[in-house]
């Protein structure tokens, strides 16, 4: 999608993540488990940012995952992490082992 209708593109977990609160606690458990990747909630997207400065603006949580998966290298999920931390990192490996988002519908 190109964008110049000025909507957001489709985003299957859209209702999932709606609203400030949603999208900045998935911005600290993607941010927790990719260390070197600050990331912040904005409206309506998320903004990526690596070390050296790139950002890349997500505005599906496919796009986020994708853009944090190769971030994630050899780490496990902090002591004391509930299911959902080892869940989303488990997720993150497998987007950047198959080059593409998770929740895409077959």
């Amino acid at each position: 999608m190109c964008g110049a209708c000025g909507g957001p593109p489709p985003d299957p977990a859209g209702a999932l993540v709606a609203g400030p609160r949603r999208r900045a606690a998935v911005a600290r458990a993607v941010a927790s488990a990719c260390p070197g990747l600050t990331v912040r909630a904005v409206p309506g997207a998320w903004t990526v940012s690596t070390r050296t400065g790139r950002t890349t603006v997500c505005r599906t949580l496919d796009a986020l995952v994708t853009t944090a998966a190769p971030y994630t290298g050899a780490i496990s999920p902090a002591e004391g992490a509930g299911p959902e931390a080892a869940l989303l990192l488990t997720a993150l490996r497998a987007a950047a082992g198959r080059g593409d988002a998770i929740s895409r519908q077959p």
